[in-house]
Order: C-alpha cells, then sequence, then structure tokens
C-alpha cells in the first residue's frame, strides 16, 4: 500500500488540526473508533486498527499535510516564500543557523550555494525534519546525522529513503516536501 496523504487548509488551534487529523485517519482505515494519540515529544501515532498504520504531519504556512502509510514514515515541508522574501530588517543568516543546527558537510553545502543559501538551507532542514520525525528523534538529533556530503543530497540516511513527496494543491510548486520512509510508493 503506498503513502495516503491529506491537505487541509492550516488552522491556528491545535484542537481543529487535531480533528482534522482524526478525521483523515478515519476516512483513510473507515474504523470509527481509530484515534489519533501523541508521544511525549509530539509524534502522532495510529490506535484502534487491527494493522499497523503510521502517521506523520506538517504544516508549512496556510496548508498542512497528513501522510498516512503502512510503515514507519516522516515528512516535513516549507513554503519557500518564508525563506525567498526577507526583507533587509529581517533576514536571517542561513549560513549561522546551518553552523549551529547541521553537520559540517551540511553547513558547507549552504555556505557552497552563494546566492542560494535560504534555499539550500530549506533543502536540508525538510529532509532532516522528515527524518527525525520517521524517527520520533526530534531536532535535538539534527547533528547525529547528515543528510548531504556537502556536494549532493544523501538518496538515503542511516537506511532510511528521503526523498521529494509529492503533493498537489493549488500552489503546492512553492512548497517543498520531503518524505523519509522505507515505503518506496511515495
Amino acid at each position: 500500500m503506498a503513502i495516503k496523504t491529506f491537505i487541509f487548509e492550516n488552522s491556528a488551534s491545535k484542537e481543529k488540526r487535531h480533528a482534522q487529523v482524526q478525521n483523515a485517519l478515519r476516512e483513510y482505515t473507515g474504523i470509527d473508533s481509530a484515534e489519533i494519540t501523541y508521544t511525549s515529544k509530539g509524534k502522532p501515532m495510529v490506535k484502534g486498527t487491527p494493522n499497523d498504520i503510521y502517521v506523520s504531519v506538517t504544516t508549512a504556512d496556510e496548508v498542512m499535510v497528513v501522510a498516512f502509510s503502512p510503515k514507519p514514515i516522516g515528512i516535513d515541508g516549507e513554503h519557500m516564500a518564508r525563506f525567498e522574501n526577507q526583507t533587509i530588517d529581517r533576514k536571517l543568516d542561513y549560513i549561522a543557523l546551518a553552523e549551529r543546527f547541521f553537520t559540517s558537510d551540511e553547513a558547507e553545502y549552504v555556505r557552497d550555494g552563494s546566492a542560494e543559501e535560504a534555499e539550500r538551507f530549506a533543502q536540508i532542514w525538510v529532509r532532516k525534519e522528515a527524518y527525525v520525525k520517521y524517527t520520533g528523534e526530534g531536532m535535538s538529533a539534527f547533528s547525529g546525522f547528515s543528510v548531504t556530503d556537502g556536494i549532493k543530497m544523501f538518496n538515503k540516511v542511516n537506511g532510511v529513503p528521503v526523498k521529494k513527496l509529492n503533493v498537489v494543491f493549488p500552489g503546492s510548486n512553492e512548497y517543498i516536501f520531503m518524505v523519509a520512509s522505507e515505503d518506496s510508493e511515495g
């Protein structure tokens, strides 16, 4: 079974986002008693189904994407305008952020991009976020693995495929989504 995605309008309300994920689970499984619970680190988990079902959620600007899979999964996404439309008085130093949160190879990849620093930072960030959502470790694990050798992106992180997640909605070409999953049908 392939990865199944659901797309929602993002909400500031945690309760509304949870209800949307819950409804997507029930639509995906057809089981009204299935429910979403969360680990102490906030990773969503599926309960009340006869087979293992895994879920991952990402919010990016006005969009929330929910993905279900029969295998462990982690997704992340970003609206690229967040990185590209910086004002002079509110410009992020992506090299400094990369040096703080990324491995030396990843920071080198961001540094070597010249005018593309923001885009290169985002490419690494969504891959790392997808992977830590897959493992359930959280951002504190960022320094323990790399998604690039400083020149090109890896197709796998610690043996887990990390690749583009094709999500289609109006304006989706302005976003980048990645998935970490052993499910080859993303």
